[in-house]
Parts: structure tokens; C-alpha cells; sequence
């Protein structure tokens, strides 16, 4: 009797067939985790502000205090020099959104870097964009930062 050892060609090909399809998944898997950690650096960056801004109204009494944040409302974030938001975030000028490239406003559909919407002596309002969501802000879409904190719009 002649045993041949080896795979048919049957088993191979479902083999290969597995294969891609569990390659296909991890692909899938992958977009969606770059995704969520490009929003958990987007909330990072905004906690910054905030303790910032915080730190700001404590020490000078106002966010827009009268030796200025050096910020322009409407402007990317990044360009806020030579101010006490400066002085308190010494990166500031490399605080961008990772894939933003245009500055956010009140009405933001796309990705969009972070912008303060207003910066009154009482209260501010900064803008960024969540793709996909992290920790407790599951959902994506354009996201305000107050004193009062975090709200979806």
C-alpha cells in the first residue's frame, strides 16, 4: 500500500482562506485602536488647557487676564505665544490635533484643530474633535471645553 504525506490541495486552500480572513479582522481592528489613541491624546492635550486655564483664572483672577493668554479666539491653540498660556503649557506651540490641520469652530463636522471659540475673563470655550471616541466620551464628533468641563455638540 503507497501513503503519500502531505495536505491536499483542499486543505491548503481553507487553510489560506483562514488566514486572510483573521488577517482581514486584525487589519479592521487596527484603524479603530489608532483611532482611539489619537482621541485619548486629543483629551489629554485638553486636560492640559484646562488645569492651564485653571491655573491661569487662580493666579490673575481672569482667564483673559490683563497680561493676556496670548491666544487669538478662532485660532489653532498652537499659535497662543507670549502669553501666560504659554507660561504655563511651555509646549503649547507644539500642542496640534494629530491629524487636524484646519482650526476648529462651533459648527466642525471633520477633524479639526484646537481652537478657543471665546476668552472672557469669566469663562472660555475651546473646541476639538473626537474621531472615534475614548473614555467616557464614546462618541465621536465636535466636543467643547468650559469651566464647567466637557460637553458633546
Amino acid at each position: 500500500m503507497n501513503i503519500k504525506k502531505g495536505f491536499t490541495l483542499i486543505e491548503l486552500l481553507v487553510v489560506i482562506a483562514i488566514l486572510g480572513l483573521l488577517s482581514s479582522l486584525a487589519v479592521v481592528s487596527f484603524g479603530n485602536i489608532r483611532e482611539k489613541g489619537r482621541d485619548t491624546k486629543r483629551l489629554s492635550d485638553v486636560d492640559a488647557v484646562r488645569t492651564a486655564m485653571e491655573f491661569i483664572n487662580n493666579e490673575y483672577g481672569a482667564y483673559n487676564s490683563n497680561l493676556g493668554t496670548g491666544c487669538v479666539v478662532g485660532a489653532k491653540i498652537s499659535a497662543c505665544l507670549g502669553g501666560n498660556l504659554q507660561n504655563a503649557i511651555t509646549t503649547i506651540k507644539t500642542m496640534i490635533d494629530p491629524t487636524g490641520t484646519v482650526a476648529c469652530a462651533s459648527g466642525s463636522t471633520t477633524v479639526c484643530d484646537y481652537s478657543f471659540g471665546s476668552l472672557a475673563a469669566t469663562d472660555y470655550t475651546l473646541y476639538f474633535y473626537l474621531e472615534a471616541g475614548a473614555g467616557q466620551y464614546k462618541s465621536p464628533g465636535l466636543y467643547k471645553l468650559t469651566k464647567g468641563g466637557i460637553e458633546k455638540l
